[in-house]
């Protein structure tokens, strides 16, 4: 019977060694796996990044024709391994050249176009919400250049 018992216990001390070592090698070999699987996504995501960067970018084409230099400007649109989707954009006025001079009205900024000296925008930002050395620069006229430059000062200042 003491005979039995060591032999059952036997087998399954050698049943339970195998299973571990077999599990053991499992385990590293889904490791190995995941490993091979982690660097391969990094790759295609940094492939995939590199794509959508490229999307969307403004390119621009100069000619010359008759003299005058001529921009034309496109935006990549959809690509794929044998094409590339060009779109044009049509030139628009960006408000780039116009100039606009910030003054203190009533203890308020107010908004001049430069040129024509005509109020451009009526703000209620009131002068002592501004950093001290804008205060300064204020009073003594500021220019703001274009529209992107102004919009994002009366972001930036508004409540």
């Amino acid at each position: 019977m003491k005979r039995m018992i060591y032999g059952i216990g036997f087998f399954l001390a050698l049943l339970f060694l195998g299973a571990g070592f077999f599990l053991s090698y499992q385990v590293a070999d889904l490791r190995q796996d995941m490993t091979r699987l982690q660097e391969s996504s990094a790759k295609e995501r940094q492939q995939v990044s590199a794509l959508v960067s490229s999307k969307d970018q403004e390119l621009v084409f100069e000619t010359y024709e008759e003299g005058s230099l001529l921009r034309n400007r496109y935006r990549i649109t959809a690509y794929g391994p044998e094409q590339i989707v060009l779109r044009q954009e049509e030139e628009e006025e960006t408000g780039a050249d116009q100039e606009f001079l910030l003054k203190v009205e009533e203890g308020c900024i107010t908004v001049y176009d430069k040129e024509s000296g005509e109020v451009f925008e009526h703000t209620n930002i009131p002068l002592e919400t501004l950093p001290q050395e804008l205060q300064a620069e204020v009073l003594l006229g500021k220019t703001l250049e274009g529209n992107e430059e102004l919009y994002s000062f009366l972001e930036n200042y508004s409540s």
